[in-house]
């Protein structure tokens, strides 16, 4: 009778890692020309190009997904609504964090 070898459980080893599993958040200083480098001490904000990239992605992503519920996948369509809605409604909530506040009138005069 033959025995199947199961695996066995996968220990962590961080000198062990793959190269997909990289940290994204971090960029080698050194890869970026001196004259390029931003000031560490500043706020980094997007560029336009990058806004205008991230909404023609936006865009991209919702005509994939209504070709896969055209197609009958119903779950990875439904998720990707899913996502853009909530990308949608947080874009709403970071405008009215930005608009000024509208001040209600006040029931107190002061005489």
């Amino acid at each position: 009778m033959k025995t199947a070898k199961l695996p066995g459980k996968t220990r962590y080893n961080p000198h062990n890692r793959s190269p997909r599993s990289k940290r994204l958040d971090h960029v080698d200083d050194r890869l970026i020309p001196s004259g390029q480098r931003p000031d560490k001490n500043r706020i980094q904000w997007p560029t336009a190009q990058e806004l205008d990239r991230v909404s023609k992605t936006l865009t991209k992503v919702a005509r994939v997904g209504k070709r896969r519920e055209m197609d009958g996948d119903y779950f990875k369509s439904g998720d990707l609504a899913y996502q853009l809605h909530e990308i949608i409604r947080t874009t709403t909530e970071l405008l009215k964090k930005v608009q000024p506040n509208k001040t209600m009138p006040s029931t107190h005069h002061p005489d």
